[in-house]
This record gives C-alpha cells, sequence and structure tokens, in this order.
C-alpha cells in the first residue's frame, strides 16, 4: 500500500516533533490500519468520523503505549482508497483540528 501525506500533515508533524510529541509511534500505528489489525486498532482507537469529515477516520496514536494526559488529545486523521491502495494522512494535533 502506498502512503502519501498531505502538506498540512507534514508542516504539522514537525511542529509536534518540535514540541517532543513521541512522533516514532506513528509507524506501528500506521501499519496496523495498513494491515487491519483489530486488536491495535482498538487499542488506538480508530474510528470513522462523522459531519464535514465523513469519509475520513481518525485514531489516537499516543494510546499505542499509553503516553498518558499529555499527548491523550493528539489524533491523525487519515483516508483510506481501496481502489488505488493509498493511504493519504490528511491532519495531526489535536481533537480541535476537527473544528476547522
Amino acid at each position: 500500500m502506498q502512503i502519501k501525506q498531505t502538506r498540512t500533515f507534514e508542516r504539522e508533524l514537525k511542529r509536534l516533533a518540535k514540541k517532543h510529541f513521541p512522533i516514532t509511534i506513528l509507524k506501528p500505528c500506521l501499519k496496523a490500519v495498513v494491515e487491519q489489525d483489530v486488536l491495535v486498532l482498538k487499542r488506538i482507537k480508530d474510528h470513522a468520523l462523522k459531519g464535514n469529515w465523513q469519509g475520513y477516520r481518525e485514531f489516537q496514536p499516543a494510546r499505542y503505549k499509553n503516553y498518558g494526559k499529555n499527548y491523550d488529545s493528539w489524533i491523525v486523521i487519515y483516508q483510506l482508497d481501496h481502489n488505488e491502495l493509498v493511504l493519504l494522512l490528511v491532519a495531526t494535533g489535536s481533537h480541535e483540528i476537527l473544528n476547522q
């Protein structure tokens, strides 16, 4: 499966890295999304979004290793296109980005 990132996602990821977020945890989370690992997806609270974000999904990467309250609101928004086997990483940050 091909993994693409929007420019917004790349920018936000750099910003989170500067704030010392554990961004290396994204790799096993994305692997779980690609492989549809139900146990991991349940742990990271992967779910479909509604409203303006319908057609997208989100997960909470910090839940993978239980990083605590400091990173609890950190989410990753993505979209799967099964016709082309593309995982598009759209946004990352706090839950506040859902209101934009």
